[in-house]
């Protein structure tokens, strides 16, 4: 007969699971316009700002609902608020392959933000839910994964589908993978007893989480962390064929470098990060402190590709920078954690809306520098700047509190 721990645990496995492939989904999703930038730009005639504006729009529409689908996870749960994002994003990005007009294309690009914009907040709730206090930075981490697993795969697998098969039919063959992995999470997934589910915060103790500086420094740091990963999913492929002018297929085998860099980072960084909490409970010395090192060591990676006139050190570069920020995605998510047991998602929340803000920011500004300056140099300098201020901010001003004893007797298991 299983225990109900072996059988809470084996719960615990699919929903990690089950994340991670949510995840990877998203960011399929996410990824697969960066590499039809050219037949985009042949079809409808546009420019760069053109279709930074299109990636930026698709920011806005995830801005919109990044605070207001925790609240709604809280009261209806994952199972439902997950699934009706996930068939909202599948329908747009199947009519993104299908439509026609510029104007409407730009539409569904904020509605694939709209339903998209669910994802972050979901695995969070789903996971702070179903996954023990011990396990949860580990859980996380993974789940996260899936945003280096596919832009990973997505440069050789969409330059190959995309050159054989045409941008609009990859789009829409992502939108039917999204209907039934959408029918595979509702019927996997089940809502814990209410009895497991701590009480929704109360309005003072949202604004507590507001007026953390701690917090506030994290978020503009994830803001910068934001700018780097907007721009390895949006503009990488472009970049290469504009300065150096590469074939797709080559351009797609390129950039699998700084996505395989950031796996391995991110997995070494979070077990690190780990052990130095579970040893102390001192979160400015497990987890900021990683978290600014390697934010600053990304910014000064960006600076040698704004001169670079070789595609090989581009590649080294892009790899060093995207890895070391990359490296440092978990723990983010683990400092609105450490800080805010209680108000984990509203702290998310936070974070993820200066990262939703740096989408619509980034890709959009990128776009223009490159038509006025006919250049990435100035924005790879930008890039820099943004990064290397929110490295700064987090070491001059997110100063937690010393933990308490309890806090100090964790371990991780």
């Amino acid at each position: 007969m299983t225990s109900g721990h072996e059988k809470s645990m084996r719960t615990a496995t699919l929903v990690i699971g089950l994340t991670f492939t949510l995840g990877l989904l998203n960011y399929l999703d996410r990824v697969v316009i960066s590499y039809a930038i050219g037949p985009i730009q042949n079809d409808f005639g546009i420019d760069n700002a053109d279709f930074g504006l299109a990636m930026s729009l698709f920011a806005a529409g995830a801005l919109a609902v990044n605070g207001i689908s925790g609240v709604l996870l809280d009261r209806y749960g994952a199972r439902r608020i997950w699934t009706l994002g996930l068939i909202l994003w599948s329908i747009a990005m199947f009519l993104l392959g299908w439509i026609h007009y510029w104007w409407l294309f730009l539409a569904f690009r904020v509605v694939l933000g709209i339903g998209e914009g669910v994802n972050f907040p979901a695995m969070n709730r789903a996971i702070a839910d179903w996954v023990p206090r011990g396990k949860m930075t580990r859980a996380t981490s993974f789940a996260l994964l899936g945003v280096p697993v596919a832009l990973l795969i997505g440069g050789p697998l969409f330059s190959l589908l995309i050159e054989r098969f045409g941008w609009r039919e990859t789009f829409m063959a992502l939108g039917i993978a999204g209907f039934a992995l959408a029918l595979t999470w509702l019927l996997l997934y089940r809502e814990p007893p209410k009895t497991q589910t701590p009480a929704a915060p109360t309005l003072a103790e949202y604004g507590v989480v507001l007026r953390n500086p701690t917090l506030l420094a994290t978020a503009w740091s994830f803001f910068g962390f934001g700018a780097i990963l907007f721009f390895g999913v949006t503009w990488i492929p472009g970049y290469f064929e504009h300065e150096f002018d590469l074939k797709l297929t080559t351009i797609g085998w390129f950039t699998t470098m700084p996505w395989a860099f950031s796996i391995v980072g991110m997995m070494l960084i979070g077990t690190l990060s780990d052990r130095l909490f579970s040893a102390r409970g001192d979160i400015r010395r497990a987890r900021i402190h990683p978290t600014w090192i390697l934010q600053l060591l990304a910014a000064a990676s960006f600076v040698p590709l704004a001169s670079v006139t070789s595609s090989n050190w581009a590649v080294f570069w892009l790899t060093l920078g995207i890895g070391l920020s990359m490296s440092a995605n978990g723990l983010y998510y683990s400092i609105c954690t450490d800080l805010f047991s209680k108000s984990a998602g509203a702290a998310t929340g936070v974070i993820v809306t200066f990262f939703s803000a740096s989408g619509v920011l980034t890709p959009f500004l990128i776009g223009w520098l490159t038509d006025a300056t006919a250049s990435f140099d100035i924005a790879f300098l930008m890039l820099s700047g943004i990064v290397g201020s929110g490295a700064l901010g987090l070491l001059m001003f997110a100063r937690p509190k010393s933990p308490s004893a309890a806090t100090r007797n964790i371990r991780v298991s």
